[in-house]
Formats: structure tokens, sequence, C-alpha cells
């Protein structure tokens, strides 16, 4: 006890002469390993280390389970912390261990492991723990100003119109049935947004070993809002059908390369859970160690370990969008990794006047591959805060997650459509596919072009459909009977919708207590189509049949 009150006395004594108490140094290096170790699991068993949606995602885009998908040996990290360091994440497709030790003479003893290849030094800090505040639910924010009438898209009606994407999303392709990641520095205040309610969440991890992923930063809220939102008249996000993944990597204490490797880790992550897109708002080109800083001779892809990531990802069957960085009027001024990585949709700004935001960054990169690839709103783009008000916002770090969810959206029409198909029409709509440069890349992606592309490619059913109990059938009139057959759930529980040939909205319809409904047309529809679209929609799932008329 007499130990004990000295200590406080001593502590009292130190923060009353207004000095503060010494917080030693700690260091986190990336450590490479020579292999995995002994490991129970084999790329012929993948269900014993992947889930049921990945690999099914995997056979999907024709992507083989191999020996970098394997888990690392949990010796390994056992060994590595008996030799002073602690783990703080890792890499299966790299194996590597990230390890924080107290003085970074200790990293020796780690380095000299048999089965250890080299260290980095990537972090350095004091270790402090950050600390989180009580945070209240929060109440619905008055946002009477942001009504428009007349449009289910509210403010975000020009957002839509800039990409041509109104008549995708009247179609009702909203992102439903896709598994979207957002990977950022964090959510503040989603889980207290009313607003956000609506968002069909599919989980969250935080690989961040301080803070909180719901009170660091609210950058992921925005970037999130921009895609999930669903408030018709008032706000609109460009995916809100999907399912979404929060995934936080950035630690905003500090900048140093060890974002990058809680990043890579997110990025397994949410390859083992089956995502079919990520959105990444992150990029890095300066540290606190400048020592540490990317040059841009090493823009080429090749450099960066994100970078490295992303591509492999990208490898293992993820479509991935960043933002392309927002140094377009600083010294900078290129793109920042991981938006230089060769497979991703490396995003740059504009504002709904489709004229470029000063900040965008821009390409080439080192080896002379044309990036930003594409560009979206980023200039003044609708959001929510932290507060739960709308309000506009600046950067990169928007248009990506925008365009993002207008991909996603488009990839529902078609979800069996390989990500390099659905990249190529996406690029081959845009306003500068033929000209592409260094700053607007292909340009702004049109949306409608894109869908009657995507629609174009489905398999045709010649005038009736008997598929998974629905029946669509014409009657002579030209008019079509459309049926359930021993429906799962009660026949309120379904509906569809009809589209031209061109993807345009005809009808929409609900069951209600009856199994059959008449869907009538016009004779100009018959006279002047080839081909109708039954959108068909049930608790779980979203189905399109093309039928020949």
């Amino acid at each position: 006890m007499r130990y004990l009150f000295l200590f406080f006395l001593s502590l009292f004594t130190l923060l009353a002469s207004g000095q503060t108490p010494y917080h030693p140094q700690y260091y986190k290096f990336r450590v490479y390993l020579k292999d995995k170790g002994n490991i129970p699991h084999s790329p012929d068993k993948p269900e014993t280390f992947l889930s049921r949606r990945a690999i099914e995602r995997k056979k999907k885009e024709k992507v083989a389970i191999d020996k970098s998908d394997l888990p690392i040996s949990s010796d390994y990290f056992t060994l590595v912390e008996k030799a002073g360091g602690k783990v703080i994440t890792y890499s299966k497709w790299f194996s590597t261990l990230v390890v924080e030790v107290s003085d970074s003479v200790r990293i020796g003893n780690i380095e000299s492991l048999s089965f250890v290849d080299s260290v980095k030094y990537i972090w350095r800090g004091t270790g402090l723990p950050a600390g989180e505040r009580a945070r209240p639910r929060l109440l619905p924010v008055d946002c009477d100003e942001y009504v428009v009438a007349d449009t289910e898209y509210g403010v975000t009606d020009a957002q839509f119109r800039m990409h041509n994407a109104v008549v995708m999303a009247d179609a009702g392709f909203k992102g439903k049935d896709m598994l979207v990641g957002v990977i950022d520095a964090g959510f503040t205040n989603f889980d207290v947004i009313p607003r956000f309610e609506s968002v069909r969440l599919g989980g969250y991890m935080d690989f961040v070993p301080s803070g909180s992923i719901f009170a660091s930063s609210d950058h992921g809220t925005k970037v999130l809002s921009t895609m999930a939102t669903d408030l018709p008249g008032v706000m609109m996000g460009s995916a809100p059908q999907a399912t979404y993944w929060l995934l936080r990597s950035e630690d905003t204490t500090s900048e140093f390369p060890v974002e990058e490797d809680y990043w890579v880790r997110a990025v397994e992550f949410a390859d083992s859970l089956g995502v079919d897109i990520i959105n990444t708002s992150l990029g890095y080109n300066s540290f606190d160690d400048k020592l540490l800083n990317y040059t841009h001779a090493e823009l080429d892809g090749s450099v960066s370990i994100m970078s490295q990531a992303a591509d492999i990802a990208y490898e293992k069957g993820i479509l991935i969008v960043v933002s392309a960085g927002n140094e377009g009027n600083k010294s900078w001024q290129k793109i920042t990794p991981p938006a230089d990585a060769k497979n991703v949709l490396a995003v740059g700004a504009v504002g709904t006047d489709s004229i470029i935001a000063s900040f965008s960054s821009h390409g080439l990169t080192a080896d002379n591959r044309i990036k930003p690839d594409l560009v979206s709103v980023g200039r003044e783009t609708i959001t929510i805060g932290r507060d739960g008000a709308i309000v506009h916002t600046n950067g990169t770090s928007l248009s990506s997650p925008f365009l993002t969810g207008l991909i996603t959206s488009l990839w529902s029409v078609n979800p069996a459509l390989h990500r390099s198909e659905l990249i190529d029409i996406v690029k081959r709509s845009s306003d500068r596919y033929l000209t592409p440069d260094s700053i607007y890349g292909h340009g702004i992606p049109d949306f409608h072009r894109a869908m009657k592309e995507v629609l174009g490619k489905l398999e045709i059913y010649p005038q009736k459909v008997a598929d998974n109990g629905w029946d669509i059938r014409p009657e002579l009139s030209g008019n079509y009977v459309v049926s359930l057959s021993d429906p799962v759930f009660s026949p309120s529980s379904y509906s569809f919708r009809v589209l031209d040939e061109s993807g345009y909205l005809i009808s929409a319809h609900r069951f209600k207590d009856e199994n059959t409904l008449l869907v009538p047309l016009q004779e100009g529809i018959l006279k002047n189509n080839r081909f109708l679209y039954f959108v068909t929609e049930e608790p779980f799932k979203q189905r399109i049949y093309k039928v020949e008329i």
C-alpha cells in the first residue's frame, strides 16, 4: 500500500508541475516469412477457411483457390511473441506478420528466427490507446430545404443525371443481391443516425488496434452515405439495395505504412466473406517519417504493398474501386497508391457540370498507364456526416463510392457477368473512351448505355417463361399474364417490373392475395420492341427474364 501511495503522490507532483509522464517509444515492423509453416488446411477443402459465398464467387469469376489463400500457421504467431514481439496484424497473401516491439533492438531476436526472411520498419509511436466518448443516439435532423418535388432522387438528382443513371434506377436496379466492402477510416455515428436505419448491413470489422470503428472518423460515414442512403424524395445512394460490410483500416492518429498492412488484412477478410466489389477512399504518398515517403517513380503498382494487394484482390475475383487522390492542386499532383494498381478502377472528381475538380489527382502512372480510369461526382457531392445532416462534401473520396454504387447496381442487372467484362462495358460507355487522358481518364460513364449492353447479354426466353416458380405467358391480345407457382411466402411478398427493350420502365406490379396478374401492354410497345424484360422480386432474390415478343 505504501508503494501505491508513493506512486500516486509522484504522479500528482508530476502533473501539478506541468510536466507530462514519459511515454516510451514503440515500433512496428513488417516481418516477411519464408513460408506459412504447418497448417491443417488444403486448397482442396476451401470450406475450412473461406465462406461459401467466397467459394461461389471465385467459381463464377473463374478463379482458382491456391496456397496463397491458406492461413499462416498459428505456431509462427506464438514463436514471434515468445521472441519479444506482439503480433498486430498479418497477411496470408504476402506471408507477413506485423509485429510491435517496445525497443527497436528487440526486432533482431525476431529476425533471427529460422522461418523469418526479413523485416521492414513501418511505424513508431507511443502506443497510447485512443479513448472513446459516449455517443447518444441522434435524432432526425430537419432538412426540409433538401426535399425536391417531383423527383425520387431529391438533392442527388443531378448526380444521377450526370451519369444518365436515372433509367437504371427507375428500372429497379439498385444493387440487390450484391455484397459491397467499404474500407475506410471509420464510420462515426453510423450506428446511431436514423437516416441509416434502412441500410442493409452485412457486418463490420475493425483492423486498427486503437480507436473505434464508430467513433474514430466520419470519413467513412460520408463515403457510405453516397452509396447506401435510401430516402426517396430527399437523397438516394447509388446502390441502396446492396448489402454492406464496413471495414476500418485507417489510423487517424498518425500516418505510417502500417496502415497499408491494416488495409491488406481488411481486403483479405473481405475476400474470405465473398464480397463482389470493394470501395476504398484511402491513399498514401507521404508519412510522418519522411524517409518512408513514396516517389513519383514508384507509382507503377508494384512498390506499395497496398497496390500489390489491390491487384491480388482483383485476381481473387473482386472488383476494386479506389479514389484517385486529392493532390491535383498540391505539389504532389499525381494519384496516390493504391490508385496506381494495374487492375483497380481509380476515380477522379468532377462536379455535376462535368468539369474536373482542381484537387483531383492526375496520372499518368510511372509506367505510362492511364490514370485515373474514370471520373464521377466529387465536387459538392451530397453526403451525410456525423450529425446526421445532409451536406455538400468535396473529394475523390466521394466520387469513388458514388461510382462504386452505380457499378454495383449495373452488376445487379446480371451478376453472372465476369468482372473484366463489366469493367469493359463501363469504360466503353464513357464520354472520353476513345481519347482518354491523364486528368479525366476515360471520362464519365453513361449507365443507361451500359445497362442496355448488359441487358442485351441476358439469355432469351422465347415468348414465355416457366422458371423458379414464375410463369410468364402472352395472351392472344398481346397482353401478358404473370403467375406464381407454389410461392414459399405470401403473394404480397412478390412483385415484378416490366421494361422495354431499352430498359425503360413500362409498369410495376405487386401481388396481393391472388397468385396471377394481368399485364396490359399498349400496341406501340408490342410494335416497337423485340423483347420485354420482366424483373421479378421476391424476399431474397431478384431475377430478370428477357422475353421475346
